[in-house]
């Protein structure tokens, strides 16, 4: 199963931004994902959180800054980083773009290297800062224990936490990269089944390699998560070989002597915040 590499998305109904940004981007470890408009960004951040989101100023169907601001207003798109770009004519947006809350802008033309550079370290530095996981880009330590206080004053809530039980034991087996590559997979996973099943206004969060926080509705709750544990449960079958699959557990080094351990399993718990009556 091959890891997909985080992305950054790049608004601009100009390609050739994109074009320019990728090669370099592709070498510092991300892929690019371009939208042609105001819709189309906001479709891309909804289904699939980028890790970095560069806007252009002026789009077809809207201003930059309304799909910022509609970006914000999400739980789950507020934590992720956003540049502007723009023409020479709109420089003097600056100041107000940047007071808005953007993380920079830069003014076209501009310097393909230098600009991946700040990407790259607009993206690192939510992840020193430990606002987000560096595996999966999703918030993490103060942005996912600040949502979850907020819980006490909301209702209709339905807060999954979705656990990957024996996690270690496959770490201890197949190594640090194929670890990697299950969180990877596991943070995919929750992403499609939320954006699938979900609402636009949910939240997504992790809080270590192995737990992962959904924040979702009342009446969507608890279909979401019996499909994450099903479908985790078939499809992290392919991580293991075919004779582990069949016996349903690995040998796994002990001191002198192997030991089972069980396959990787979801664990789902949830609570529900109950709606005024």
């Amino acid at each position: 199963m091959s890891e997909r590499k985080r992305h950054v998305l790049i608004v601009d109904p100009d390609s050739s931004v994109e074009e320019a940004l990728k090669p370099i981007l592709n070498e510092y470890g991300y892929e690019t994902r371009p939208a042609a408009s105001a819709f189309e960004g906001f479709q891309e951040v909804v289904g699939n959180p980028p890790a970095l989101m560069l806007i252009a100023v002026a789009l077809p169907d809207a201003s930059g800054v309304e799909l910022f601001d509609q970006v914000r207003k999400r739980s789950r798109s507020s934590h992720i980083p956003v540049m502007f770009i723009g023409g020479y004519g709109e420089g003097k947006k600056q100041k107000e773009i940047l007071e808005a809350g953007a993380d920079d802008f830069v003014v076209k033309p501009f310097d393909a290297d230098l600009l991946a550079l700040r990407i790259r370290n607009a993206v690192q530095r939510t992840e020193r800062d430990g606002l987000t996981h560096p595996r999966s880009g999703l918030p993490t330590g103060r942005l996912l224990r600040e949502r979850i206080r907020a819980l006490a004053d909301e209702f209709g809530w339905y807060k999954i936490d979705f656990i990957v039980n024996h996690f270690d034991a496959f770490l201890s087996r197949y190594g640090f990269m194929a670890a990697e590559e299950v969180m990877v997979f596991a943070a995919n996973l929750v992403n499609e089944v939320v954006r699938d099943m979900g609402t636009e206004d949910d939240f997504v969060g992790q809080r270590d390699d192995n737990t992962f926080i959904i924040i979702t509705t009342l009446e969507r709750g608890a279909a979401l998560g019996q499909t994450l544990e099903q479908r985790f449960n078939e499809e992290v079958q392919a991580f293991y070989n075919f004779m582990e699959r069949e016996q349903g557990y690995i040998e796994v080094e002990s001191g002198d002597s192997f030991v089972q351990r069980p396959l990787m399993t979801a664990e789902i718990k949830f609570q529900e915040g109950e709606p005024d009556e």
